[in-house]
């Protein structure tokens, strides 16, 4: 789905544009909230915590109202599907099927790692460099740390990606079928999860930047 590259593109070349423009500063300052210390296995979370990441994420943070709403505008502005027409009839179904896409992905994949014992969370590099850096955050799109610290292939990520993509195509129009459109959505959806932790990783130069630096700070103090 050619669509749905470019959509996950405009969430990952940005990033990596700032994080170019910036990263000579970015070698004095790599703090993060969630940043595990070095050669050491990140503290596992209670049930509650769990549960107060996934409603955080899902339901009470910005992020996924971002998304929704600008990808329901480029899909607007492409007219996709066709079936949902125009105007703010069409642009609220298309908002609304973004939106469904994330929360039918964040729960497959917190869920999955709440069941396996697995870290939903993304920890930033303890590295320096831009390609380090980048290569990282690619990485641990499909790697997690399992309960000793271990790294894992991601399963419930993946699967969250391309479940979700499966079954959006339930509430598309008829001529979407699972295993076609279904799995297309998948990659793009795995898409926003590159460009989530591209974001993430390179947070610390977008503070520096405006107009995120009001945005992310706000953000990085209810995280504390």
């Amino acid at each position: 789905m050619r669509l749905g590259i470019r959509v996950a593109l405009w969430v990952v070349l940005p990033v990596l544009i700032l994080a170019t423009a910036s990263d000579g500063a970015a070698q004095q300052d790599t703090t993060s909230t969630q940043k595990a210390p070095a050669n050491a296995i990140p503290q596992a979370l209670t049930g509650k915590e769990r549960w107060d990441f996934y409603t955080n994420e899902t339901f009470l943070s910005p992020g996924p109202y971002v998304v929704s709403f600008g990808a329901g505008l480029a899909f607007q502005a492409f007219n996709y599907p066709r079936e949902w027409g125009g105007g703010l009839k069409g642009y609220a179904r298309r908002t609304a099927s973004q939106y469904g896409l994330v929360l039918s992905q964040n729960t497959i994949h917190d869920g999955g790692e709440a069941a396996l014992g697995w870290e939903p969370r993304y920890f930033p590099c303890q590295c320096k460099g831009l390609w380090r850096r980048t290569g990282y955050a690619l990485e641990m799109s499909f790697l997690t740390y399992d309960q000793n610290g271990h790294k894992r292939l991601d399963l419930p990520q993946l699967v969250g990606a391309y479940g979700s993509g499966v079954l959006s195509a339930y509430w598309y129009p008829k001529r979407y079928t699972p295993l076609v459109q279904g799995v297309q959505t998948g990659h793009m959806q795995f898409g926003f999860v590159l460009g989530t932790h591209l974001f993430q990783e390179f947070s610390p130069e977008l503070k520096r930047t405006r107009p995120f630096r009001k945005l992310l700070n706000r953000g990085s103090a209810k995280t504390d």
